[in-house]
């Protein structure tokens, strides 16, 4: 559960480190091969899992809270309730490995 704790909390750093994208749905200027190899820097996370949190992360967070993020700020409360919520197949996911 702790390296879940840390997964969301790195949703800070993702937005620092993603560039101009295609049509992903969600905030559509993420580049959803960036977040997954963020989410897997340290190679202890499967593949399938960097995949579901870069996939929960384009889904559920819109531009205006990337943009929120970007300058140091927090999501909306309704972005991170939509993120916590996208998370759970990969929470689910990670518990069932």
């Amino acid at each position: 559960m702790k390296k879940i704790i840390g997964i969301a909390a790195s949703i800070m750093a993702v937005a620092a480190f993603t560039g101009c994208g295609g049509d992903d749905g969600g905030s559509g200027d993420v580049d959803r091969d960036a977040l997954i190899a963020l989410f897997n820097e340290d190679g202890d996370m499967t593949q399938e899992m960097a995949e579901c949190l870069a996939d929960a992360t384009i889904d559920s967070l819109d531009a205006d809270d990337m943009a929120l993020i970007l300058e140091g700020g927090e999501p909306s409360a309704e972005g991170e309730e939509a993120f916590m919520e996208a998370m759970q197949p990969c929470i689910e996911l990670e518990l069932g490995s």
